[in-house]
């Protein structure tokens, strides 16, 4: 496993994307892939207030289920803790839920669920770009002193927000934003591929900020659906509807011959090309493997030490 320094945290590169734990994952397998990634080395488990959440207000089974394993295995203070809130409803997501009342909401909910006291990394979970980037750092301030999170991130935030807020904290003595977590992948993809505008996927010129200015990065749906282990195994048809909509193009599909070669040339599976396509970048990042059964989490950790160069990264492009 590979790891970066983000300010006082040693983070693995791969982290564990906890979404449907609970709901579409069951609690034993949710078990079993967190077993298997602590004993391969990894320390960062990403969930969020609305992961496993079918109405608004309810609670979330992800941060349950790994609730219930941090309290019976006692990993706690071993492992990072990163969660998410103020998402907007399912059902309205252009009205923004940041605010006093819905973010501390959120936030005890999390910290009751994860059986924690405080969280090592807690994100916005998309932005409200009606509202002052300087307001919103000064609400996640409330969190910082009231010591319920140690570091605040953004995930979902566009960089000229991101500089914004931290323009702000510095020249105030605020805590600021640490790193950010947005889509990206080898497999390009946009917002209205996707199917929402509020998401942000990563493009050449937010990348060329986050190179700037060495910010971390984590990102989400970095094996997207599955895509190139699928093409390459000759199983197109047991792509999910979603991942065909979201990344089945043919921008996508003339990388597959460069990542069937990359990954022959060094004995990796595909899957272990993709994450270290992104784990190789100049900047801090830090690839979400989520999967639904054990055997995809041993397949994407199997080679989590690979370190692609220049050479290799630019032949994938």
């Amino acid at each position: 496993m590979k790891y970066i320094d983000v300010h006082t945290m040693r983070l693995a590169q791969i982290a564990l994307g906890c979404d449907h734990y609970g709901a579409a994952i069951s609690e034993a397998t949710a078990q079993k892939q967190l077993d298997i990634y602590v004993e391969s080395g990894g320390n960062l488990l990403d969930t969020a207030a609305i992961y496993g959440q079918d109405k608004a207000g309810e609670p979330s089974t992800s941060e349950q289920v790994i609730g219930r394993w941090l309290a019976a295995n006692g990993m706690r203070e071993q492992l990072v803790i990163a969660s998410k809130g103020c998402h907007p409803h399912k059902d309205d997501m252009h009205r923004s839920r940041i605010s006093e009342r819905e973010m501390m909401d959120d936030i005890n909910r999390s910290l009751d669920q994860l059986k924690t006291d405080t969280l090592d990394i807690w994100f916005f979970h998309r932005d409200n770009p009606a509202m002052g980037a300087d307001e919103i750092i000064d609400l996640a301030q409330i969190l910082v002193d009231k010591k319920l999170v140690r570091h605040l991130g953004a995930s979902n935030w566009t960089t000229a927000r991101i500089e914004a807020a931290n323009t702000w904290a510095t020249a105030r003595g605020k805590t600021p934003f640490i790193i950010s977590e947005i889509q990206w992948s080898l497999a390009h993809c946009t917002p209205e591929i996707w199917g929402d505008d509020t998401l942000v996927c990563m493009n050449e010129s937010e990348q060329a900020w986050y190179t700037d200015h060495n910010f971390p990065v984590m990102a989400f749906a970095p094996q997207a659906k599955g895509l190139f282990s699928k093409l390459i195994a000759g199983d197109e048809e047991g792509m999910s509807e979603t991942g065909r909509r979201r990344f089945l193009t043919e921008r996508n599909r003339a990388l597959v011959p460069e990542v069937r070669a990359l990954s022959e040339e060094l004995g990796v599976s595909p899957a272990a090309v993709v994450i270290a396509f992104l784990t190789s970048q100049k900047n801090p990042t830090i690839a979400i493997a989520g999967s639904s059964r054990v055997e995809q989490i041993t397949d994407t950790l199997s080679a989590s030490s690979l370190t692609l160069d220049e050479s290799q990264i630019a032949a994938l492009l």
